[in-house]
């Protein structure tokens, strides 16, 4: 029996004199899908830089390049649609180089302002410029402000003391797993639609990666519960506030099957499996030629294609339960004779910088 569990709200809450920091405005579903965006255009950058690489993928980067700056024009909407300030998207990265040594959210609007720029930059180059160089150059930068757009609110929400059950080191790794499962779903769905050798090749990398980052987000949901801190009455509340959650379970359950389908395609995308589907390849390589890489299955190709969707719903769910779970606590849990006043929350927006 823990120190207090609630599931539902009640109508005592903290009492005086930090009754007014439970009125303080919260983060709502507009954050939630900011957030979401900025890791759904974050990873799919970094994907398609890591395929820059390679020279194998021209298509996937002419399909991926939009969906990347679009995904990040809709994460720079909802920030701005929450701060009820559209027009300060415009000063505001400017305004958060004062403030990047200190503060993760003006370092995340830096980010997501370069993932921006460079995701449209390398988008504009892979439409209309041959120059090799020129697309690595701004697929690299893209990548790197990719990355460091995806982990900085897990960073950030592990930095804010006003919710403690936020404060939790697995959090970065958490959202980084998130960001590469929804890139690699997006990323199949690209593939999906992209014809011939490459579009083969790309189906298989992202059955694959799919697999793997599903086992990566799996592990670090564990990582992140086993990891929280009973102690505070505030993480036990919103801990007992996340398992009452449906969101929670159907994001386990989405991920799960998804790790199930996409692992199945990953084993029949190996060398050994594909030869027996496909005896000639087997023919081909001892004669001495180059085989042409075997496409999956037809109906497996579709069964990654919900699995793929499985990843996108639950890399969102993810997102979204983390920052309510955190939330509900700050909102509801009382105060108690085990909590100590260095524990009370301090109001959401109170740390670093909001610009």
């Amino acid at each position: 029996m823990g120190l207090f569990t609630a599931p539902t709200p009640q109508p005592y809450g903290v009492q005086a004199p930090i009754i007014q920091i439970n009125q303080f405005p919260l983060w709502g579903e507009e954050i939630a899908l900011a957030l979401y965006f900025t890791e759904v255009a974050g990873m799919l950058m970094a994907i398609l830089g890591v395929m820059e690489y390679t020279g194998k993928y021209p298509s996937m980067a002419k399909k991926g390049g939009p969906v990347v700056f679009v995904s990040t024009i809709l994460a720079f909407a909802f920030f701005a649609y929450d701060l009820g300030r559209p027009l300060a998207a415009t000063a505001s990265p400017l305004e958060a180089l004062v403030y990047f040594t200190n503060s993760w959210m003006a370092r995340g609007i830096i980010f997501v302002s370069g993932l921006l720029l460079f995701s449209l930059l390398y988008t504009i180059s892979v439409l209309f410029s041959s120059k090799p160089w020129l697309r690595v150059t701004f697929a690299t930068l893209g990548m790197l402000f990719g990355l460091f757009s995806t982990v900085y609110s897990g960073f950030e929400l592990a930095a804010t003391t006003g919710v403690p059950f936020w404060n939790n080191a697995g959090l970065p790794v958490l959202f980084l797993a998130g960001g590469i499962f929804v890139g690699a779903g997006i990323g199949y769905i690209l593939a999906f639609v992209t014809k011939g050798d490459e579009g083969i090749m790309a189906r298989r990398l992202m059955a694959k990666l799919l697999a793997f980052s599903g086992i990566a987000e799996l592990v670090s949901w564990f990582m992140f519960l086993a990891t929280v801190n009973y102690i505070n009455v505030f993480d036990e509340v919103a801990y007992d506030y996340l398992l009452s959650q449906v969101t929670f379970y159907l994001d386990l359950i989405l991920s799960g099957l998804a790790v199930l389908i996409s692992g199945v395609g990953y084993l029949f995308s190996g060398p050994y499996i594909a030869v027996l589907f496909n005896p000639s390849l087997k023919q081909q390589k001892a004669i001495g030629g180059e085989a042409r890489p075997s496409d999956l299955p037809t109906g497996l190709k579709y069964a990654l294609l919900i699995a793929a969707i499985f990843a996108i719903v639950a890399a969102f769910l993810t997102r979204a339960d983390i920052l309510f779970a955190g939330q509900y606590a700050y909102q509801t849990a009382p105060q108690t004779p085990f909590q100590i006043v260095s524990n009370q929350p301090i109001p959401i927006g109170s740390f670093g910088w909001r610009g």
